[in-house]
């Protein structure tokens, strides 16, 4: 699979040959980057809460510049 912003850049899925077709691992590959993301602990429960109020950012308040 190729990105349409990088001409030049490609993508390679990895996916689970036996059981669930889980994506294992993506690939992202150009002149400039190599990136590797794997994925694991399928149907494992997540462990998520809420963010504190001083964890939380108002859009407002970053400065991008």
């Amino acid at each position: 699979m190729t990105d349409k912003a990088d001409k030049e850049g490609t993508y390679t899925f990895y996916v689970a040959e036996e059981g669930e077709p889980y994506v294992l691992k993506t690939v992202y590959k150009s002149a400039a980057q190599l990136t590797t993301t794997s994925f694991s602990g399928f149907d494992e429960p997540l462990d998520l809460r809420a963010p504190r109020p001083g964890e939380v950012l108002s859009a407002g308040s970053v400065n991008t510049r």
